[in-house]
């Protein structure tokens, strides 16, 4: 089943002040999809995301929402919302206004209607605004085009107003629907506690009769208390009958359950939440984001991680399509992040929205993503999943980018065979020709260190590192320096021998970008 695309890229371009920082830039996100933009400072990557989030606009291209150009629209009018590096939290509200915020003072329901209602005139206006760029255009005719761009936005207004109405008309309905049933079932039992009457009359007159027998009781010396006891259990029963506690329950409910659909019918007409719609998203985003209790808390007084999570409830409490992520994670200590990477991977699973994480951390962007698009000077060098980017990169770059790699150059032979460092090693690439010079990829965990006299290439130990699961050797073979991952200690100076296996040899064409 093909995936639906939600943000499509095309040909987008942004210059500050004559530089380039986004070159040419086309990139497709699915529905659902946990993607990485991940590359080096400077890249281009948050540009990307804050273009998309529509903190910048590009000079040339489309951002392009549910086949929708929004270049023209602001952020708020976007089903996107951003967690930015630094939270942007407000220091004078608590956890619970922080959250509500959004809540408060947008309607995400209106946004939405805009938006379906803008994509039914969207090609329409594409074509207008196209025909407005060509040169040889008649003066006539783009005096028409001009009109015709006035009258669709009359349209989309008349349209929204329209459908506006409509909503609010159909959200009044649901809640005279959502309580008819509520009420109707209160006023069944009141009915039935008010038809008690007969009965709390009998209640009082044997509480009368239980308390002439204990007063008479104690004028004969017993204690009121020895005198009552007999009676304790039947006097309790007796007074919650007497006193209509039930019926008092009952009444006292139904007025709260008015009240809450008044406030429900009111926020109905502005396409807003009630108050109490809002403390169940707050509490809700709270529980997901496991901070359950913390409502009332000051943000001063929450760690960096818990107040990360606030800046996320926040940004998920509406229920935006896309959440942006611009390196979220890069203020907590490590141990916190590698946490936070699995919980927000974790919760972008759980509650079904589109994730466009930013960061240079490649290790973050290989556990937590569905796909990976490397950047680099403002171009995109390889998008994959994260096992085709870091198994099967496509350039010096990304091998260099994600993870470690040695790169050797080499000449491919034939029959899946390819020769470097004056050896001929067996391979599984085949789309090269004979005798065509290839970059050869091999991550250090793939080299088997075996004896001398069975390596098919030998080096001396120049350097080695212990990394707690392995041992990184720094080997120097044929003047080359080559980086080995293996769990055996060596010894500076020491030889070692090294061989590797067809499937652990990845080929690159020369120069080879995308």
């Amino acid at each position: 089943m093909e995936r639906k695309k939600i943000i499509e890229l095309k040909g987008i371009h942004k210059e500050y002040n004559g530089t380039v920082v986004i070159e040419d830039l086309n990139l497709y996100i699915h529905e659902n999809e946990f993607i990485t933009l991940v590359g080096p400072s400077g890249c281009g990557k948050t540009t990307t995301l804050r273009m998309i989030g529509g903190f910048e606009t590009p000079d040339c291209g489309q951002v392009i929402l549910d086949g929708i150009t929004i270049n023209h629209l602001p952020p708020y009018q976007r089903p996107i919302n951003t967690v930015f590096q630094k939270y942007a939290l407000f220091p004078h509200l608590n956890v619970f206004d922080n959250i509500a915020f959004g809540l408060r003072n947008f309607s995400r329901t209106m946004s939405d209607l805009k938006n379906q209602v803008g994509l039914k005139y969207e090609k329409e206006r594409m074509e207008c605004v196209l025909r407005l760029q060509d040169k040889k255009l008649a003066p006539s005719d783009k005096v028409a085009v001009k009109q015709r761009l006035k009258e669709i936005k009359k349209e989309i207004k008349a349209d929204v107003l329209k459908a506006k109405e409509q909503l609010i008309a159909q959200k009044m309905q649901e809640t005279e629907e959502k309580y008819r049933p509520i009420l109707a079932k209160l006023d069944e039992q009141i009915d039935i506690e008010w038809e008690k009457d007969e009965e709390v009359k009998q209640a009082k007159n044997r509480i009368k009769e239980i308390e002439q027998i204990i007063d008479e009781q104690v004028e004969k010396g017993i204690s009121k208390s020895k005198a009552a006891k007999p009676y304790e259990e039947e006097l309790k029963q007796l007074k919650k009958v007497a006193v209509w506690e039930e019926l008092i329950r009952l009444e006292k409910e139904k007025k709260q359950m008015l009240k809450d659909k008044a406030m429900e019918l009111h926020s109905a007409k502005s396409l807003m939440l009630s108050k109490k719609q809002i403390r169940q998203r707050v509490l809700e985003a709270l529980k997901l984001v496991k901070l359950e209790g913390f409502e009332d808390r000051k943000i001063d007084s929450l760690s960096g991680g818990q107040q990360q999570r606030v800046a996320i409830a926040r940004a998920i409490v509406n229920r935006p399509r896309i959440l942006l992520l611009d390196e979220p994670l890069s203020a907590l200590d490590l141990k916190l992040r590698q946490e936070m990477q699995y919980e927000l991977k974790e919760m972008q699973r759980s509650i079904g929205i589109t994730f466009v994480f930013v960061t240079h951390d490649q290790e973050e962007a290989l556990t937590m993503s569905d796909t990976i698009v490397v950047m680099n000077q403002g171009k995109i060098q390889q998008i994959g999943t994260p096992m085709d980017i870091y198994n099967e990169p496509k350039n010096r770059f990304v091998a260099n980018f994600i993870g470690e790699s040695n790169i050797i150059r080499g000449v491919y032979l034939e029959n899946k065979k390819v020769k470097f460092m004056n050896q001929e090693f067996e391979c599984v690439d085949e789309n090269f020709e004979v005798n065509e010079a290839c970059d050869v990829v091999i991550r250090p965990e793939d080299w088997d260190v075996v004896p001398v006299e069975k390596a098919k290439l030998v080096g001396v130990v120049t350097d080695i590192v212990f990394k707690g699961v392995h041992f990184e050797i720094c080997a120097d073979i044929e003047q080359m320096e080559f980086v080995i991952h293996d769990y055996e200690m060596v010894q500076v100076g020491e030889k070692i021998g090294l061989n590797v296996d067809p499937y652990e040899i990845h080929l690159m064409k020369v120069n080879e970008t995308i």
